[in-house]
């Protein structure tokens, strides 16, 4: 067999106490291209080496790195990198230069891409960027060679030539995504992600590209242009199939962040699974609340939809106009009934800390949140507001971020490694997911506290919130504002999800307020349903 040419790498990405991984759909992508144009390849994992490995140190993981580095004949190193792990991609990338500086460090996806000039500026030891969409960029590369001087040559580059950058045309988006080849699964042990999981590992397949609309913290439609693509229903059905073959999945999770934008290709997808489908493979989507309907909901579970994820990002409305969402809330809640009642496992999530966000608006969040557990929700989400680079959010706040102690919810890991904090703390406008936004009437503690409270109160105590808040009229921020000092008074760091889970605030919640609310024990369950009372019929 010959020996790779390319080393593609997937950096850390989670916490390594999160019991998820960042899967390298993207890599295995490119490695489909690199096979079928007869490249021979190899894919380091370290995502899943740190998850596995939990108590890595720098000096074993630098060793380890040089063992592979010195061992590989790779001529090309590419580097795949989003915002939470780009700090350990340059890390990685600076490794690599160090012990083969002949070697061409190539970083690519969605991170470097907001940023290739200032990438390549202030890391000398990145060779090139991969801006955007990159299996085209790859496949001309690989008919001029693989060859460093024929990057400046190529669309959808920019690339170092002596002391300057020099970014070459933009790469024009594929229009059909069924000209991508098959995703090379072989560079990836996929029994390794079913032993971690568990067994519960649902496989990734890219179905699509692209958002059409325009939320100002998102930095999704900027790497794909605002352009909604997806791939033929025959063309996913095939990767489904063969990963079915040849390795037993049948149920996976579909990457696009809106499957169900085109509601002429939801049906047609439809169609297709329910003539082809003989094997009943399964499969999980994401939607926006407005781009699905009860009829669309109950043809699409016909046809295998087993789970859907909903990005709301607010509950209220004034503030669904400000950050260009613009979602319907009474739409939705017949949509969720009906995933309640189909049992299908419906996610929500919710973004706080909006810099145009009042008290009144995070209430308003909160408590719709608790009611859409009532109708049937299986998980909430809550993040705290991050400013991607490239987004309007980011432009408008640039050079205001605040460092903070606590972790980011997108970026919450820094892996203890000093090059990783000290280029974090020098360039904060390209590490932004690792700062604060900061706000005008909440400080960064209150926030960051209040996001975790209410991701504990909404996961772990939605009844009993709920018949609290009707009984005593008391409001979510006024709940935390009584619970953070009583929590800090008991030594309680609820603020980290990584040691305080759902059961252990239960068992807190329920001293907290025996001691502060009620002056006599309540009934753990309460004994009516929920039913919004004037306080909370006027909030949500």
């Amino acid at each position: 067999m010959p020996s790779p040419q390319v080393c593609l790498i997937n950096p850390p990405t989670t916490d390594p106490k999160e019991r998820s991984l960042y899967f390298p759909m993207a890599l295995l992508t490119l490695g489909g291209v690199l096979k079928a144009g007869g490249v021979p390849t190899e894919l380091w994992d370290f995502e899943l080496y740190f998850k596995k490995v939990r108590n890595t140190t720098e000096r074993k993981f630098r060793r380890l790195l040089r063992l592979g580095v010195e061992g590989s004949r790779a001529k090309v190193f590419g580097i795949s990198a989003i915002c939470s792990n780009f700090p350990m991609a340059l890390w990685i990338a600076r490794e690599i230069k160090e012990i083969r500086p002949e070697a061409i460090v190539v970083l690519g996806g969605a991170q470097p891409s907001s940023i290739p000039q200032e990438t390549l500026t202030r890391f000398p030891f990145v060779d090139a960027v991969a801006i955007g969409e990159g299996e085209r960029t790859l496949q001309e590369w690989m008919k001029r060679g693989l060859t460093r001087e024929s990057l400046s040559e190529i669309p959808g580059m920019a690339v170092r030539i002596g002391d300057k950058i020099h970014q070459s045309t933009k790469r024009e988006l594929m229009e059909n995504l069924d000209d991508c080849p098959m995703p090379d699964f072989s560079l990836a042990d996929l029994r390794e992600y079913q032993q971690f999981y568990g067994g519960d590992f649902r496989m990734n397949v890219e179905v699509g590209r692209g958002c059409p609309f325009h939320c100002v913290f998102c930095s999704t439609s900027l790497m794909w242009e605002k352009n909604f693509r997806v791939k033929s229903p025959a063309r996913i059905y095939q990767e489904m199939l063969a990963l079915h073959e040849a390795f037993g999945f049948r149920e996976f999770d579909f990457i696009h962040d809106n499957f169900t934008t085109s509601r002429k290709f939801v049906l047609e997808f439809c169609d297709y699974m329910e003539a082809n489908n003989e094997k009943k493979l399964t499969w999980l989507c994401s939607s926006r609340t407005d781009c699905i309907d009860v009829k669309r909901l109950n043809r699409m579970f016909d046809c295998g939809l087993r789970g859907v994820f909903f990005g709301l990002e607010t509950g209220s409305e004034r503030m669904q106009v400000v950050i260009k969402k613009n979602l319907d809330f009474q739409h939705f809640e017949p949509v969720l009934l009906r995933c309640n009642e189909l049992k299908l496992d419906a996610t929500t999530a919710f973004i706080l800390g909006f810099p145009e966000e009042e008290k009144i608006d995070m209430d308003q969040t909160v408590l719709r949140a608790l009611h859409y557990r009532h109708l049937g929700t299986s998980r909430i989400f809550f993040s705290k507001l991050t400013a991607l680079t490239g987004t309007s959010l980011y432009r408008d706040h640039l050079g205001r971020f605040e460092e903070t102690a606590l972790p980011s919810t997108i970026s919450p890991q820094h892996y203890g490694l000093p090059y990783v904090r000290e280029i974090i703390k020098e360039h904060p406008d390209l590490f932004s997911s690792y700062y604060h936004l900061p706000h005008p009437k909440f400080s960064r503690d209150y926030l960051s506290k209040f996001v975790e409270f209410a991701h504990l109160l909404v996961n772990g105590q939605p009844a009993l919130a709920l018949f609290l808040m009707n009984r005593q009229q008391i409001t979510p921020t006024r709940l935390f504002e009584l619970w953070d000092p009583w929590a800090e008074s008991k030594g309680l760091p609820y603020f980290d999800y990584r040691v305080f889970s759902n059961a252990r605030f239960r068992v807190a919640f329920r001293h907290f307020l025996d001691e502060v609310i009620f002056d006599e024990k309540i009934p753990l369950t309460p004994h009516d349903p929920y039913r919004p009372t004037a306080m909370t019929e006027a909030t949500i």
